[in-house]
């Protein structure tokens, strides 16, 4: 009778079947857990905040600052570069590290542990999937592994008279602009690069120095500008948001064009492969003038996916893609840089001239 009496005592005292005190508990425990959260967020904002930086306003960090055009961009990024080789921003509450000196960079180039890519990457998604440049963890070294023979130097050599004749052009290019007047060189690098990233990787002549307007190459450039737009603006980070507020409708058709011409090149370079097994011929045969032909970019992935029937056209076209853009873009960047710094020190330009 004693034990019911308690039992009773219990019910009536702590109401353990009263909603009203479950929801206290459950309230209770969220805002503990919140607490928990905000003070290692906290210590996390105060740890960052030792590295030098600019100050940045609550909640928005740095954005007002960094939320310029491109080039304006440059210039307030070179300056945040002045608080040291390694310096902080805050784009609303993300931290950044931006570093700016070979040194610093080295040690997470050849960190086996920072592998994974930030955020960023994922705006390249609906472009290039999952691929060399945006995977991660045992995807990447897979896809490393398998796509590493396809730079073998022998492999590269045969597009020599590729990027001479695109080289050659602009030369010819530049030749007509050089009249002592000051001119933007960056374009006309960019376009003999994407013609000749185009022939090594598709087997493909875009002739962007001749036709500037074409939709690809339009394509590439802008699709690329929409995604740094996105970059620098954290509102359009979630899909939902960037389909809401952002260009979307532009960033769809620019991606159809993308998709489009790597998708025609290789259903067209498929077919041609077939042909060439009906007619008891190997792609790399001796050609009648007892010279290989050479194989492209996609010409080997080709290959490859004979071989490994998993490996589908969507994600040759992954890679093929990716190779456009990032063998595009940093090779212009790295052709622009070197020919900057000769601007800067004429003397070392005469004796490469001279070699």
């Amino acid at each position: 009778m004693g034990g019911v009496d308690l039992w009773w005592l219990k019910e009536e005292v702590l109401g353990w079947g009263s909603p009203g005190v479950v929801t206290y508990v459950v309230l209770t425990l969220l805002a503990s857990l919140t607490l928990v959260w905000f003070f290692k967020r906290q210590h996390k904002v105060w740890l960052l905040n030792q590295i030098p930086g600019p100050r940045g306003l609550p909640l928005l960090g740095n954005l007002l600052y960094l939320n310029v055009d491109p080039p304006e961009l440059i210039q307030r990024l070179l300056k945040i570069s002045d608080y040291g080789e390694v310096a902080r921003i805050w784009l609303a509450q993300r931290p950044i590290c931006l570093l700016s000196s070979a040194r610093t960079v080295e040690v997470v180039l050849r960190s086996q542990k920072l592998l994974d890519k930030s955020m960023d990457y994922a705006f390249f998604d609906p472009w290039l999937g999952r691929s060399l440049l945006t995977s991660t963890g045992s995807h990447w070294q897979s896809r490393r592994k398998l796509l590493t023979p396809a730079f073998h130097f022998k492999i590269l050599e045969e597009f020599v008279d590729v990027m001479n004749s695109h080289s050659s052009r602009l030369v010819q290019k530049l030749h007509k602009k050089a009249d002592g007047t000051p001119f933007n060189i960056f374009t006309d690098i960019a376009l003999c690069v994407l013609d000749t990233v185009c022939e090594t990787a598709m087997g493909r002549s875009v002739n962007a120095q001749e036709n500037a307007d074409l939709d690809y190459v339009k394509a590439v450039y802008k699709m690329s500008s929409i995604i740094q737009h996105r970059t620098m603006r954290p509102w359009l980070y979630p899909d939902f948001l960037f389909r809401l507020l952002g260009p979307s409708k532009e960033h769809d058709s620019h991606l159809h064009v993308l998709h489009e011409m790597s998708s025609s090149t290789i259903r067209s370079r498929k077919k041609a492969h077939q042909d060439k097994k009906t007619e008891d011929k190997v792609h790399q045969e001796e050609q009648p003038s007892g010279k290989k032909q050479r194989l492209a970019f996609l010409d080997l992935l080709l290959q490859y996916s004979e071989q490994n029937p998993d490996f589908s056209d969507q994600e040759i076209r992954k890679e093929v893609d990716t190779l456009m853009f990032a063998g595009h873009d940093t090779t212009t960047s790295g052709i622009n840089w070197f020919l900057y710094n000769m601007g800067l020190h004429p003397d070392i330009q005469v004796g490469i001239g001279m070699k």
